[in-house]
């Protein structure tokens, strides 16, 4: 027996379409009102997801929203802020001085990965000797 598949097929074409149709609205929409155009905004105003807005059958949505959202001066500032990467200063320095502490206790030996590792400047060689049983200090107690 043959499935109808053909019934399926046309109604999703129908809610791609319709989809589509809610964006372009929302889009005009936000103009109006003067809101900042984002992915996000666009989505929440058309009841659509981010995927429907990256998926490459819709690449025109996608562009039309990068070159709206660029013309549109955001709100605040006047500039969008910097994205943060990476820890905080005050979290670095929180970070070190545990990592000092348990140095002093003599716990050293027994960091994990994470601990060993400063921000970009790996300590690996006292590392993977702290992993193969190899104490660097002087009393080896590891």
């Amino acid at each position: 027996m043959k499935r109808n598949t053909e019934a399926i097929i046309r109604l999703a074409a129908e809610k791609s379409h319709n989809a589509h149709r809610r964006v372009l609205v929302a889009l005009q929409e936000l103009q109006q009102q003067g809101a900042s155009i984002t992915f996000a905004a666009v989505c929440q105003a058309a009841h659509v997801s981010k995927t429907f807005l990256y998926d490459p059958r819709q690449a025109d949505l996608a562009t039309e929203i990068r070159r709206l959202r660029d013309l549109t001066p955001p709100k605040g500032k006047g500039e969008y802020p910097a994205p943060r990467r990476g820890k905080s200063e005050a979290a670095k320095d929180a970070q070190i001085v545990r990592l000092q502490e348990r140095m002093r206790r003599g716990n050293h030996c027994k960091l994990n990965r994470n601990s060993v590792c400063f921000y970009g400047e790996k300590a690996s060689y006292p590392y993977s000797a702290a992993r193969r049983g190899i104490c660097l200090t002087s009393t080896n107690t590891c």
